[in-house]
């Protein structure tokens, strides 16, 4: 199969201090070293050529990229299906120039408790969030709510449940990972959230519960097909090897995309994708859920059918 989807870092600079994320004391990519429009969009004209149908735009903070607008147009243009998870912060001031170039349009939200939630980000932004929804809905936007989940705010799910619910947009449960010093999300509270999962507005993947639930992928049987399923590029403009996560290298892109990608070298890294021994018991969802599309089993199907719910919640339910 093709690789179905490009991570894009389009920056590693945040305006957030998130207390599960490391790119603001990790990347020191500055702007200077950010790719020019140009660039970008000739990677994004490359990696539809080798067959990706989702381009999701990321940092970092997405929106401070000064040609993120241009490029989601572009990206829709050539058919693409684009995605943006924003901390909000800057969505207020570039909604009108952003107003549908985002399929999949996400805002942080953490707590329905302003404390809660700007504890979390680390700066003040819980009104940013309830202004660009509002904002965002009388554009015709209908942004999806990315809840970012451990077991420090695990009650608040209650409260953005109802919320979701009376604005009548999606709530994305997101399991926090085991990553940098998060502990990643305990396997207690699965059945805490699995109670939620179907009622209405509410995504949970089901795929995500069960891996976790096995204890993440096997080196000795991997489900991660991070080659396969994902082009991963950082800000200056680099093939990111194997995944942003774990990078272990970096391979330039230069003028042709498609040559590195099917380089000898990067087929010898496909070799191993899932079986580095970091890889054991990994359950990175941004990878999963991609790699849950290849070879069919019952992580395909139960994604498909979290997939499934999305689309009947926002698009049909209470038509």
């Amino acid at each position: 199969m093709k690789p179905l989807l490009l991570h894009f870092y389009v920056t590693y600079r945040c305006n957030a201090r998130c207390e599960f994320c490391d790119i603001p004391d990790t990347c020191d990519i500055p702007v200077y070293h950010e790719l020019s429009l140009d660039q970008a969009a000739k990677i994004v004209k490359d990696v539809r050529d080798l067959g990706v149908k989702f381009a999701d735009f990321t940092g970092g903070e997405p929106l401070l990229y000064a040609h993120l607008p241009t490029l989601l147009k572009i990206s829709r243009g050539l058919g693409l299906y684009t995605s943006v998870t924003t901390n909000c912060i800057k969505y207020p001031d570039l909604a009108e120039k952003i107003k549908g170039a985002v399929t999949y349009l996400h805002f942080s939200l953490d707590s329905m408790d302003r404390e809660v939630h700007d504890g979390i980000r680390g700066v003040n932004c819980y009104d940013r969030v309830m202004e660009s929804i509002e904002i965002a809905k009388s554009l015709g936007e209908k942004p999806d709510i990315m809840f970012t989940v451990n077991e420090g705010n695990l009650s608040s799910i209650v409260d953005l449940v109802k919320f979701a619910q009376d604005e009548k947009l999606m709530l994305l449960i997101n399991p926090e990972f085991d990553y940098s010093q998060n502990r990643g999300f305990q396997r207690e509270f699965w059945n805490y959230l699995r109670s939620y999962s179907k009622k209405p507005y509410v995504y949970l993947n089901y795929a995500f519960e069960r891996l976790h639930r096995k204890g993440g992928n096997r080196i000795d049987a991997p489900r991660c097909k991070v080659f396969d399923s994902t082009i991963v590029i950082n800000p200056k403009g680099e093939l990111i090897l194997p995944c942003y996560h774990r990078q272990m290298d970096t391979i330039p892109i230069e003028s042709d995309l498609k040559a590195v990608y099917q380089s000898e070298e990067v087929q010898q890294w496909r070799h191993r994708q899932g079986r580095f021994l970091f890889c054991e018991g990994c359950h990175i969802n941004c990878y999963f859920d991609p790699s849950f599309c290849y070879n069919w089993d019952a992580y395909t199907l139960l994604s498909l059918a979290a997939k499934a719910k999305y689309v009947f919640d926002k698009h049909i339910r209470f038509k």
